[in-house]
This record gives C-alpha cells, structure tokens and sequence, in this order.
C-alpha cells in the first residue's frame, strides 16, 4: 500500500516499542492471558478509530466469541447466553485490562459441556430411517435463528441439520451403512478436534473476536495460520482462483480472480455459499461451521485435479443446492491485466460511431519492474495507458472503463490511472488520526485521453476502485453507471509482525476521503446513472458487515471541475429509463427483483426433500439469471447492461457535440436473438 515515509516511521516505532514490551520467555510457545492484554494494546496504539477497551467493545467482543463457538446456535441454549451475558458483558474490558481470562475459560467450558452433551444425541440421529420425501426445510440464514429454550427445540434443530447431511451424503453416491460410517467419521474427527483445542487457540479465537470488534478488516493472524497464508499468497497462482469469507459458519465466495479457474468455468458465482467439498470422485466433506482455513485445505490442490464445491444458491424466489466441479489450475496473468475492445453503435441520421471498452480486472503493479526500472513495467495505468493509444488509433469517439468487479489493489496505481484522464491534481485524501490529512495528487501534467469518459461499476466494486470512480465523478470528468454504488472499502489496514510465536496483527490505521472530502467508505461511490440489477438487492457491501466503520465527510480540496456531467444527468436517465421500460432483458431483471423481495423467507431456508437426481449445475440452467459481471469479455449479447451503457454514451456523445434533438441510438452486428444481440467486436 503506498503511503508516505513518516507514516511508515510512526507505524514502524510503535511496532518496535510494542514488541519490546511483548518479550516472552524462550520456552514459552503459546499465549498467554498476559499477552492477551498486551496485544489488545497494540491495536488500540495503531487504530484509526479505537483507543480504549470501553463497554460498547466489551459487548462487541462477547457477541463475535460465542459467535465463534457456536454460529448455528446448535450448542448454547438461550439460558446459557442470559447467563454469560450478565455475567461479562459489560465486564470483559474490565478483566482483560487487569489480565483476568476467566471469562474466556468460562464459556469454553460451558461450549464444551454443551458440545459434549449433543455429541451423545448426534450419533443416535445418525442411525434414525428419515422421510426425504416430506415437504420441509431447515434454516440457513443463521440471523433468522433464535437459540433454543429448552432440549426439545434443540433435538429438533439437530435432527434437522443431520437430515441435511445425510441428503448432502445420498447425493454424493453414498447409501445405508456406508454413508452413516461416513458422517459418524467426521463427527469423531470433530470430536477429536475440539480435544485438541490448545490454550494458545483459544486466546486466540478470543483475540480475533476483539479484533473484529473494532471494525471488519481488522484481525489477529496466530502464528500457524500466518505461515498458512504466506503459503498461500506463495501459492496463490494455483487452484480455482477464488477469494473466500467465513460468516455465521458459513464459507461465502466474495470474488472470483480474473482468468483463475472457477471465473473461466462459469458455474461458480459470487455470494455462493460452500456447504461441502469433494476431492476429484471422492465423498463431499460437510464444511459448514469449519474454520475458512480448514476449507482452503480442502479447496487448494495441484493444477489438473478436479474439487467439487457443494453450494446453496440464493435464488430470486428460493435457495437452490447445486454441485459444481472445477478443475484447479494456474492462473495466467495475461488474463488479468487491461484490455480493450471497440463496438460501433449507429445515431439515426448522424452515422456510426466507434465506443471503445477497457476491461480492467484490478489496479495491478510489478513492484519488481518498476524497481528495477524497466521501461513499461506491467501495471493497470501503463496497460491502460496502452489501451488508450490502441483506441484512439482506432478513432472511438468515447471510452468506457469497465470496473465492474475490481475488487482494487494498489493505491498508487488508483492515483495514475485517474491522472491517465485529466492533469495533475488530488485524487485521494488519507486521514492518519491525530495528524494532519494528507492530500495524495497525480503529478503527471499530461492527459492521456480528454475526450468522452464513462466508468461502469458494480457492488463488487471496491477499494481502489473507488478511489478512481470517486475522483472521476468529484471532478465531473466522466459518468459513473452501474449499480446504485461500489461497494463502500474505504479503510487502510497495515498487517505487522508481533513476535515469532505469536503472529501478526492487521489493524485499520487510514481512512480514504474523496477530492471533494466525502469518504468512500460504507456509501460506496454512487453512480450517476442507475442500471436495475439483482445484485444492487443483496446484503452486500461494507455497510452489511457487523461493526463497519461509519461514512464521514472532511474539508475537500481545491481541484478542478471539468462541467462534463452535471448538465446532462437528468436527460440522459429520463432516456434510459425509457429504453430500460421496453427492453425484455431487463424486465426479466425487474421481475427477478420483484420475486427477490417477495421471497426473503423462502430464500432462507433448503429443502430437506430428495430430488431424483442431484447433477452439477449446467450452464444453460443459468440462461435465465443476471450475469455475473467477475466474467472476462462477457458476450455482448447477454451482457444487457454494457448494451445500454453503450447506448447512453452513444447519447452523451451527442450531447457533448451540443445537439438538441438527440437521434436514438442502436448497437451494430448485433444477432436477432434478442432483437439487438451479438456486436461486431474489434480487438
């Protein structure tokens, strides 16, 4: 992350003055309640928000750790929660602060008491003959489960959950006393693994609780797992190319990587959530309630070898189970980097007009070229830069930068590339609490393209993404079109060495702020113009998350404003809402939106009923749905919201050239199939 010399001073001094105070005896290799206490300090010393461990954190922390345990509610009953939470929910600051982890010792006990008890139920569960073809379901949304008040309820909540993987079993080609040895297995390998649960992972468990507590990005690594991820980043060129989350037990796919495996198959989707893994024809291993890093074991293979992913869909009217096969592989870099395409549309009377698109997956950099100081190092502004050179060769009358699903990267290159668009100038704004903001410019006084700008975004948008859309549309240098907003990233996180036994600490310590002082974070950056989309319904974004840290506004800085959308806003949605009211793919949008809203408690709940047969999903299964925008080069022909954000830039040409009476705008080379369809493409 690019930042200033005397900001990495001040997080290198703490860091250093820290781990002097955390010196811990050699023969000591796990943590201790001391150590607890002292870390929890670190985060506050580095934090952009939080400096003391008040009450409302205290809550916070209580409500994530019995998350911890128990995130299906299928162990605590509402008695044990009355309980621990009269007992320590205000009172936890109080006891870290003097080192006392009884708290902590108590609910393990009590989990473990309780995990006990049901284990004894569970393998009776296993040996019962079920229905699977009574009409009923089991909840999946875990925020719409209350915790149970007595066995009884508790009996049912169980006898459901193992109705499900005995159905997750027969669909994996297992029968009778094959598939209950199998499932008997795993709950003996849970059961071995909660007695192998150290003091050293439960501090931990613990400290993540509290880390999350401040806000959603911030996190402790124990030691293990920060090896395990630097394994993983080493590694992170082979498998299915996937960015995974952990939430209420569940592992939920947050982005698919450009050009990796599962992007390439199609099948996997965004917001999937995991419920099982399989490796090649072997059995699905049930992963809810796993730990992420015990599913990216699962999911990480050699290239060539074939996993299966078991996963809940939610659907506009219903939550469908699907099974997808990937092929795990190497991700080849030239299929994440910039590219171009041009389309041509047509304007009644005023002939044809080249629309040029730059498909940007990320905001990339060779940190190793640009070091070595070779000329044209790969990055997004120098590919981009490329891009532009290629289009304008090609005479477009416009450019469009597709961000949509760019989940960010590097801040630096966020700078460049909005620079690639106007001379220098602010383009972001880091808060450093306690110091003065600083103002971080584009410097290069050239303007690589000045002529008509759109930038398509999407949710998925995130993070340097948002610093980009956010300069553009403060400076009024080009439309914003997609989604109702990004997705709202808008926080720097530094991840520091603690001490060789005791891990890392990621804490947020920056804020982003726009040239006009509005933070990116939480609201996202709005779009101009609004396309209907599914994904604009979900719970999805920053401000979703539990503990987010708050949108805020600071002073803007002095920047110019280019007067190039503004004027033309109002015209351009009243045209495209027309097209939109007559165009059949996004009414099939519109009515998927509908069903969506209508169906909230279907969608959270599964079937318990056993279909005839349970094939992987196919791709013409999925003609119906909204494409997911993480696709490369999506046909032009089923990618409806490129079609009208050609259209409206058709109109924003025009408007531009100060034409009153706008001529309607087509798309050229396009098949019959849904009367536009299929662009003539030019690479």
């Amino acid at each position: 992350m690019f930042q200033s010399a005397k900001h990495w001073t001040r997080g290198y001094l703490l860091f250093v003055s820290f781990i002097m105070a955390l010196v811990i005896p050699a023969k000591a290799f796990a943590l201790t309640c001391s150590e607890v206490r002292q870390l929890t300090g670190l985060y506050f010393s580095m934090h952009y928000s939080f400096n003391s461990f008040d009450d409302e954190l205290s809550k916070r922390t209580l409500s994530n750790f019995l998350k911890i345990w128990d995130s299906g509610k299928s162990y605590f009953f509402q008695s044990d929660i009355d309980e621990i939470k009269a007992k320590f929910e205000t009172k936890l600051d109080d006891q870290i602060n003097k080192a006392d982890c009884s708290a902590i010792s108590f609910i393990v006990n009590r989990y473990s008491k309780r995990f006990s008890e049901r284990q004894k139920y569970i393998y009776k569960l296993i040996e019962r003959k079920y229905d699977f073809a009574k009409d009923e379901s089991m909840i999946i949304d875990r925020k719409k489960l209350k915790y149970t008040k007595n066995v009884k309820e508790m009996n049912e909540r169980w006898r459901k959950k193992v109705k499900f993987q005995i159905l997750s079993l027969k669909s994996g080609m297992l029968k009778g006393k094959e598939l209950r040895e199998k499932l008997k297995k795993r709950y003996e390998l849970a059961l071995k693994r909660h007695n192998e649960i150290t003091q050293d992972k439960i501090y931990g468990y613990f400290l993540n609780a509290f880390a999350t507590a401040l806000d959603p990005h911030t996190t402790y690594m124990p030691a293990d797992e920060l090896e395990d991820f630097r394994i993983r980043t080493r590694l992170s060129l082979e498998g299915i190319g996937s960015s995974l989350r952990s939430e209420d037990g569940f592992t939920i796919v947050v982005s698919l990587v450009k050009g990796g495996a599962a992007q390439k198959g199609g099948l996997l989707k965004t917001n999937d959530k995991i419920i099982a893994v399989a490796q090649g024809d072997g059995g699905p291993v049930d992963v809810i309630d796993m730990e992420l890093s015990e599913v990216v074991k699962l999911i990480r293979g050699a290239r060539g070898t074939t996993v299966k992913l078991t996963v809940i869909r939610e659907k506009s009217s219903e939550s469908k189970k699907i099974v997808i096969p990937i092929v795990r592989e190497r991700i080849q870099l030239v299929d994440s980097q910039a590219s171009s395409r041009v389309f041509e549309i047509e304007m009644k009377g005023q002939g044809r007009k080249k629309i040029g698109v730059i498909t940007l997956p990320s905001f990339y950099i060779d940190f190793e070229g640009r070091h070595k100081k070779i000329r044209n190092y790969r990055s997004s502004s120098n590919d981009t830069k490329r891009e532009i050179e290629k289009l304008k060769k090609k005479n477009v009358s416009a450019i469009i930068v597709d961000l949509r699903s760019n989940g960010g990267g590097s801040l630096e290159e966020s700078i460049f590339m909005s620079g690639l668009f106007f001379d220098e100038g602010p383009v972001v704004q880091v808060k450093v609490p306690g110091r003065q903001t600083e103002v971080y410019r584009d410097r290069d006084s050239k303007t690589y393209y000045a002529g008509p700008l759109v930038v398509m975004i999407n949710r998925h948008s995130a993070s340097a993404s948002e610093i980009f859309a956010g300069a553009i549309k403060d400076y009024e240098r080009g439309l914003v079109i997609g989604d109702s907003h990004t997705f709202g990233k808008g926080t720097v996180q530094n991840l520091n060495d603690v001490a060789p036994t005791l891990g890392a600490v990621k804490v947020t310590i920056n804020k982003f702020y726009r040239p006009s002082g509005a933070s990116t974070q939480s609201k996202g950056v709005a779009s101009d113009i609004r396309l209907p989309s599914l994904i604009d319904e979900l719970d999805y974004g920053e401000k979703a998350y539990d503990y987010a840290l708050p949108w805020e506004e600071i002073a803007k800085v002095k920047y110019k404003k280019f007067g190039l959308v503004s004027p033309y806003i109002k015209e351009l949605d009243v045209r495209s809402k027309d097209r939109i009211a007559s165009n059949d793919d996004f009414k099939k949008v519109a009515e998927e939106i509908e069903k969506y809203r209508k169906n909230e408690d279907e969608r959270s709940r599964v079937s318990l009923m056993e279909k005839k047969k349970e094939d992987p999903v196919k791709e013409e299964e999925e003609d119906d749905e909204e494409i997911d925008p993480a696709e490369l080069h999506i046909p032009i022909e089923k990618d409806y919201s490129l079609q009208e954000t050609l259209k409206i830039t058709g109109d924003y040409i025009q408007m531009l050239q100060g034409k009153k009476d706008l001529a309607p705008v087509s798309l050229l080379g396009l098949k019959k199939k849904m009367k536009s369809a299929s662009v003539k493409t030019k690479k």
